[in-house]
């Protein structure tokens, strides 16, 4: 089996994402704050690799079930693209399928009980079967099979915090200071990124759905372009795409107001948000929503990106 199959079928490039989103999460945000505040990270160096292994073994999983469910609306929406029965058999789909979620699931729940946090390994075996019904049943539905993958990608950086925060707890229950004071500068910084990273998936999902409009006719899908048309879906994707510019200057002028912030808003998220949105209300064919699709990842990459001046700013007004 070719290794550029197995990329294709798991979506490197986003698992690369997945792995920057989580160290950047780590060293740029929770590790800085902490050091503000003499505290160390508690959970170790191999255990956060096992970690990030895992969730992006369940990514990966989720990612070829849904090809393998979707082979016949892909064969019509991106024929060139089409992995399984291509490149890669059916059972051969599903073999890699079963085994990344076997792994991912075995090493998240075994880093959970290793640091006596059980309680989270039901993460570990409740994702799978998310994006199981996401692959049969969730994103054949209208709006609701987009907030579902956009929940799953807005708790990458939250994974970081829940593993982070019961050991804190119970390494350091002497530091009543840092609970909840610390740590509430902890869930703004990384529940910002993680709510720009749920808006965002939303605005993609709709994206790809206008983009695959004619596929999901075909095989009876529900999704918003189908049942309520192209002008609904642009709407749609615009008033999100305002609400996540009025979400990000909210936060600005209410928690930040340095220049620095001010002009990377503007330039790297501003301007490209603009022309999200202005091309968005001109898109017609199939090819002006696949580039708009490629768009919003850019943008993501550059909210993420942002992580570094967070992190110095973390250091210098904290």
């Amino acid at each position: 089996m070719k290794i550029t199959a197995i990329s294709r079928l798991t979506r490197l490039p986003n698992l690369l994402m997945v792995i920057l989103t989580m160290y950047l999460m780590r060293f740029a945000i929770i590790k800085p704050i902490l050091q503000i505040h003499d505290l160390d990270l508690q959970v170790g160096e191999f255990s956060f690799l096992l970690l990030v292994f895992s969730t992006i073994l369940l990514t990966a999983a989720g990612y070829v079930i849904n090809d393998y469910h979707d082979v016949r609306a892909d064969r019509i929406n991106h024929p060139d693209k089409v992995v399984i029965d291509n490149l890669v058999t059916r059972r051969s789909a599903m073999k890699i399928h079963v085994m990344l979620n076997t792994i991912g699931a075995i090493t998240g729940i075994m880093v959970a009980c290793i640091y006596r946090t059980p309680w989270l390994a039901a993460v570990f075996l409740l994702v799978p079967i998310l994006l199981w019904g996401y692959s049969v049943y969730l994103k054949h539905l209208a709006v609701l099979g987009n907030v579902a993958v956009a929940v799953l990608s807005g708790m990458v950086p939250l994974l970081v915090v829940l593993f982070e925060y019961p050991l804190l707890v119970r390494h350091y229950p002497e530091f009543v200071t840092f609970f909840p004071g610390g740590f509430r500068n902890i869930l703004f910084w990384v529940g910002m990124f993680s709510l720009f990273a749920f808006l965002t998936t939303l605005i993609r999902e709709l994206i790809k759905d206008a983009e695959d409009v004619e596929g999901d006719r075909e095989v009876g899908s529900h999704t918003l372009p189908v049942l309520k048309g192209m002008a609904v879906t642009r709407l749609t994707v615009i008033v999100l795409s305002l609400v996540t510019l009025a979400i990000l200057f909210f936060f600005f002028f209410r928690y930040l107001n340095d220049w620095i912030s001010l002009g990377y808003l503007l330039l790297f998220l501003f301007v490209p948000f603009l022309i999200l949105i202005i091309k968005t209300l001109l898109a017609k064919e199939k090819r002006e929503f696949h580039f708009l699709s490629q768009w919003i990842k850019w943008i993501m990459l550059l909210g993420l990106a942002y992580a570094p001046i967070a992190c110095c700013l973390i250091k210098t007004h904290y």
